[in-house]
């Protein structure tokens, strides 16, 4: 059972990252500035955090509020 818990871990924080990482690099540059932010910054942070152990956590930042927010921005701006 413990095995499986660290491997649960250990798969997410290599995929939160990962994902967030390719989905960073998917959306416009525009998209970005939107919604205050930066596509370099944010790509470059989370593969850094990456290497120290925080790319679960700065992925998942990303994954669940920034790209909520341009999402947001990009609709309004549809209008």
């Amino acid at each position: 059972m413990a095995l499986l818990v660290v491997l649960v871990i250990g798969f997410c924080a290599v995929v939160v990252p990962i994902w967030a990482v390719v989905d960073a690099a998917n959306r416009s540059a525009v998209a970005f500035y939107a919604a205050g932010s930066n596509k370099t910054a944010w790509i470059v942070v989370i593969v850094a955090s990456w290497f120290f152990g925080m790319g679960f956590f700065l992925g998942g930042y990303y994954l669940l509020f920034t790209r909520k927010k341009m999402q947001r921005q990009l609709a309004q701006q549809q209008y």
